[in-house]
C-alpha cells in the first residue's frame, strides 16, 4: 500500500461517468436511514419539546445530508462527487434548515461556500507535493478543531446540534476529494470485512490494559455501570454511529493518510505510528476545555492501538473497528 505523492494514481474525477445507475443497496440503505431518522427525530422532538416547524426543517436537512453521506459507501455513487458537484450540493441542507428555522445569515452561507470551494478544488490549483497533501489535512482539521461549524450552523433550539450537518458535509467533502481527485486508496469502505473485524477486535482487547492505566493515571474518567436497559441498547446504536462517522473519518485521515505518508517518507513504521498517534492525541486537546492534557494522553494511547490495527489489518477498516469499540466502551462505562 503506497499513497506517496510520487505514485499518485490518475484522478478518478477524470473518469467520472456522466450517468450512473442508482444501486439497489443504496436505495435500501437510504430507506432504512430515513425511517430510522424519522422515528428517532419524532421521539426526540416530542421528549425535548422542539417546535414542529423546527423539527421538520432540521429533520429534512439532516436526512438529505445523511443520504448524500451514505452515497460514499457505493463506488459508483462516490465517483459522481466531483469538486463542482460537492460545491453545488453544499448550501442545500443548510438552506433547508436555516430559512424555516429563522437562522439564515448571508455571511454564514458565504463562509460555507468558501470552505467547500477551497476543499473541493484544493488539488486542482495547488502543485502536487507533500506540503499540498499536509495542507489539505490541516484544512480538514481547522474548522472542526476551531468549532467553525457551530457558527455557520447555529442551533435554532438549545438542544439541537445543527452543527452536525456541517461536520457530515465536511467529512463527505474531504473523503470524496481525497479518493476521487487525489487518488488515494487506504482500503476505504463503510463495512469491515471479516479480517477487519477480527484484527480490530484483537487490538481493542490489547488496548484495554494500557488505556485503563492511562485513564487511572490521568484521572480522565471513572467507571460506572449502565443503569438501565435503554443505556445498554443505546450502546449498539452508539457503536455504528461512531463506526460510520467518527471512526471512519478520523482513521481515514490519521491512519490512512498521515501514518501511511509518514512511513513512506521516513521509511520507519515505528516512527510513523508514533507521529500519527501523537498528532491524534494533540487533536483532542480541545475536548470540553483547552488544553485537556488528560484526554490528549488517553487519545494518544488509543491512537497507537488504532495504528497497529491499521497496519495488521491492512487498512482503515480494521482501525475503525478498534476505534468504534473503544469509544463505545468509554461512553457506556466511563463518566
Amino acid at each position: 500500500m503506497d499513497n506517496s505523492v510520487e505514485k499518485m494514481s490518475p484522478p478518478r474525477a477524470a473518469r467520472t461517468p456522466s450517468v450512473a445507475k442508482v444501486p439497489k443497496p443504496y436505495l435500501i440503505t437510504v430507506t432504512i436511514v430515513c425511517l430510522a431518522g424519522l422515528a428517532f427525530g419524532s421521539v426526540y422532538a416530542a421528549t425535548q419539546h422542539i417546535p414542529a416547524g423546527v423539527a421538520v426543517a432540521l429533520g429534512a436537512a439532516g436526512l438529505l445530508q445523511l443520504c448524500a453521506y451514505a452515497s460514499l459507501a457505493f463506488p459508483a455513487l462516490l465517483r459522481l462527487w466531483t469538486p463542482a458537484r460537492l460545491l453545488l450540493f453544499a448550501p442545500w441542507p443548510w438552506l433547508i434548515y436555516s430559512i424555516p428555522c429563522g437562522v439564515f445569515r448571508p455571511h454564514a452561507l458565504v463562509a460555507l461556500l468558501a470552505l467547500a470551494a477551497v476543499a473541493a478544488f484544493w488539488f486542482h490549483f495547488l502543485p502536487r507535493g507533500r506540503l499540498t497533501d499536509l495542507g489539505f489535512v490541516a484544512l480538514m482539521a481547522a474548522p472542526v478543531l476551531l468549532n467553525w461549524f457551530a457558527a455557520i450552523y447555529p442551533p435554532p433550539e438549545p438542544k439541537l446540534p445543527a452543527a452536525l450537518l456541517g461536520h457530515l458535509f465536511w467529512i463527505q467533502t474531504g473523503l470524496a476529494t481525497m479518493l476521487n481527485v487525489r487518488g488515494v486508496d487506504p482500503d476505504f469502505g463503510f463495512w469491515p470485512a471479516k479480517r477487519h473485524w477480527r484484527t480490530g477486535f484483537l487490538w481493542y482487547l490489547a488496548a484495554l490494559p494500557p488505556l485503563g492505566l492511562a485513564v487511572a493515571w490521568t484521572g480522565f474518567a471513572h467507571f460506572v455501570w449502565p443503569a438501565t436497559w435503554l443505556q445498554n441498547a443505546a450502546a449498539s446504536a452508539t457503536f455504528f454511529g461512531i463506526l460510520w462517522v467518527v471512526a471512519l473519518s478520523e482513521e481515514f485521515f490519521f491512519r490512512g493518510l498521515l501514518q501511511q505518508w509518514f512511513e513512506d517518507w521516513s521509511g520507519s513504521a515505528a516512527l510513523a505510528l508514533a507521529c500519527a498517534s501523537l498528532l491524534f492525541g494533540a487533536a483532542h486537546l480541545g475536548y470540553r476545555h483547552f488544553p485537556n492534557w488528560r484526554f490528549a494522553i488517553v487519545a494518544a494511547v488509543a491512537g497507537a492501538a488504532y495504528g497497529m490495527a491499521y497496519r495488521k489489518g491492512g487498512g482503515v477498516r480494521a482501525a475503525m473497528v478498534a476505534h468504534a469499540l473503544l469509544v463505545t466502551t468509554w461512553r457506556t462505562f466511563l463518566r
